[in-house]
């Protein structure tokens, strides 16, 4: 067999676990609001390929997030942005900085391009020391600092200040600000990205839109930025399917908002009730919760039940649960009580 190259023939395929399930509260998807009746295709010509530029949507995009559409490129999910921003912007043997936990795809990304991913270690509780990310970076000089805000795992804000305190004090690295889950904490730097001509933010119609299956993702940034990278893009990234669809979800913005609001207001009731069976739960910015769960083998024995949930191994075992609808956190509940009996 003909091998891959080094970077690359280390590492895992990744897998998705195809379990049956009642209750799937695993992967932080949102709920299925904006487009469960289908959507309408006026004129649709298959036989053509797509908008490369994906004018309208961005166009419709730039509404929302309150830019112009010069400052937007779109892509397939966030993650295909940022594995084609480390790959562009990464030589061998460059570095990558972040904290960790995070995004387990931040280092996959870098392996696949020979780039070196240096992991600043959170605090016991999580939180995100940004003087401690600032002093690594100048240690280190990184090419890129990604800040994933909220945090993915842990459910992490890090607040505007503290971000801005980074743009000013670390100006010869890429920064990039993963917002994948921003619309779930009102937190956003979007409106800093004319002032910081080294700030990417990435964004996605994934959680709070519902729209996962879609694989609709962007990354704003000042207009110069934006066309420096459109060197990377690839032509017609987009199907014709998903920017139809995309875009008449963001002509549904009111109901964005209600499903947010409906999603804190769900957060907070699940995070009292697993505190009231002994859990303990982090902070959260996202739509789902960081928890410790005082019933060994959680994953495991809820998974028997067909309630899906996510297990991650640090010092210790942790659990990651999506927020989903009443109906189904009730479930959660009810099968974690038995567990408690």
């Amino acid at each position: 067999m003909i091998k891959l190259k080094e970077s690359v023939e280390k590492l895992q395929a990744y897998f998705v676990n195809d379990l049956p399930y009642k209750v799937k509260l695993d992967a932080n998807e949102g709920s299925n609001y904006l487009l469960k009746d289908g959507f309408k295709i006026d004129n649709f010509k298959a036989n053509l390929y797509p908008d490369s530029d994906s004018k309208i949507l961005r166009e419709k995009m730039s509404k929302y997030y309150k830019c112009k559409a010069e400052n937007i490129m779109v892509g397939n999910g966030s993650s295909e942005l940022i594995n084609t921003i480390i790959n562009a912007y990464c030589e061998k043997g460059e570095k990558v900085m972040s904290f960790i936990p995070s995004f387990s795809m931040y280092q996959t990304y870098c392996d696949l391009c020979g780039a070196e991913y240096v992991g600043v270690e959170t605090e016991m509780d999580f939180s995100q020391n940004i003087d401690k990310l600032i002093d690594e970076a100048k240690k280190e000089n990184p090419k890129i600092v990604i800040v994933c805000n909220p945090n993915n795992p842990t459910g992490y804000v890090t607040p505007k200040e503290d971000l801005v305190k980074l743009l000013d004090n670390v100006q010869n690295s890429l920064i990039i600000i993963d917002e994948a889950y921003a619309d779930f904490s009102e937190i956003s730097v979007i409106d800093l990205i004319n002032k910081y001509e080294n700030l990417l933010v990435m964004r996605t119609l994934s959680k709070a839109f519902g729209l996962a299956g879609l694989r609709v993702g962007a990354v704003i940034a000042n207009e110069k930025t934006i066309k420096y990278i459109w060197k990377v893009k690839v032509p017609y990234n987009l199907n014709i399917l998903s920017q139809y669809a995309a875009e008449q979800a963001l002509d549904n913005i009111d109901k964005v908002k209600d499903y947010t609001n409906r999603v804190k207001k769900l957060r907070q009731s699940l995070k009292d009730s697993l505190e009231e069976l002994n859990f303990t739960v982090y902070p959260s910015g996202g739509n789902f919760l960081f928890v410790k769960s005082p019933v060994d083998n959680l994953f495991e024995n809820l998974m028997e039940q067909g309630v899906l949930i996510r297990e991650f191994r640090y010092d210790e075992v942790y659990n990651r649960i999506t927020i989903a609808t009443e109906e189904e956190n009730k479930i959660l509940l009810e099968e974690i009580g038995k567990l408690i009996g």
